[in-house]
């Protein structure tokens, strides 16, 4: 009898730590979002896609026909890759490479910059409504995402050549890289 109480006893305690280990000690708080800075950007006024990179702290901003570079740190204003007429939008970060990608949209371009000095090196030739663009790791190539035709250009950072182009249909807009190898855009 007392084999059969102690066993009891001890069922309870573990069904009784069991919940204690699975009920939430308080409510979850939602985070309480709000704007720490404005960075003045200037003009022109057109402004599209923002690009983080956690490695330098930096933020790329696509507007009108340039792309400005922030220190996301501290909000100050590194310099600008400027000259392309078309418009800019996507912007794409390969640090290996030591460069930046953006498009000049209307020209249906994409052109490769260096990171340190924001300089532009080499304009490649993407598709018509060049818009968005992206950086695979798995695969480490550039990819831009060409609106009206429904194609992506795809760049080989190494050599800023185009390596394929690849015929998807409908009108793209964005795409984002799931760095296993599958681009998903929409």
């Amino acid at each position: 009898m007392k084999r059969l109480l102690r066993g009891a006893a001890h069922a309870a305690a573990a069904v009784a730590l069991t919940l204690a280990l699975t009920v939430p000690s308080k409510a979850q708080t939602v985070p309480q979002y709000r704007v720490s800075r404005t960075v003045p950007l200037g003009a022109p006024d057109r402004w599209d896609y923002v690009v983080f990179d956690p490695a330098s702290h930096r933020v790329y901003v696509a507007h009108g026909d340039r792309v400005t570079v922030v220190d996301g740190r501290d909000g100050r204003i590194l310099g600008q890759v400027a000259g392309f007429t078309g418009g800019t939008h996507g912007i794409a970060i390969a640090t290996a490479s030591g460069r930046g990608y953006t498009d000049d949209g209307r020209a249906g371009e994409a052109a490769s910059f260096d990171l340190k000095t924001l300089k532009p090196q080499k304009r490649i030739k993407a598709g018509a409504d060049a818009d968005a663009v992206a950086f695979d790791r798995a695969s480490g190539h550039i990819f831009v995402i060409n609106g009206d035709p429904g194609t992506v250009t795809v760049i080989d950072p190494k050599t800023d050549s185009v390596v394929a182009t690849v015929e998807t249909g409908g009108k793209l807009e964005f795409a984002v890289a799931g760095e296993n190898g599958k681009l998903y855009v929409n």
